[in-house]
């Protein structure tokens, strides 16, 4: 009797399951990539402020020069494998420094969807010089 109590009850849901999870997983799915597109780009927009600081710090020490900037700034993002494709731009006056990193998209997206396939990060460190 109890066997067909069961039978009787998962009878007519027996396709539900399958409709269910092909409603849920797709957005599961976005959902998924969205957070690790995120992330990603959390993570290079932080390393790229990183590297701006460290080519200004060295630009803004005694005989430091924007080849010496453009250098450690590249050297820090190289290390964690984002600036492929950065442009990096310095310019000096008498008392500060100031560099500029750019990076698109392409040199930070982790995820098959591209949700920031257009999109650049830009980070600005200003020093005052020694």
């Amino acid at each position: 009797m109890l066997q067909r109590i069961q039978c009787a009850y998962h009878h007519p849901r027996r396709g539900a399951v399958t409709v269910e999870f092909a409603l849920v997983v797709p957005v599961i799915l976005l959902l998924f990539f969205a957070a690790l597109e995120l992330a990603s780009m959390n993570y290079a927009r932080h390393t790229i402020g990183f590297a701006a600081y460290e080519g200004a710090r060295r630009v803004a020490i005694p005989g430091g020069t924007a080849a010496d900037a453009t250098a450690e700034a590249t050297r820090q993002m190289r290390l964690v494998g984002l600036g492929k494709d950065a442009e990096i731009t310095v310019t000096q006056t008498v008392t500060q420094v100031t560099v500029n990193i750019r990076l698109p998209s392409s040199g930070f997206s982790w995820s098959p969807v591209g949700f920031f396939a257009n999109y650049a990060i830009r980070e600005r460190c200003t020093l005052r010089k020694e």
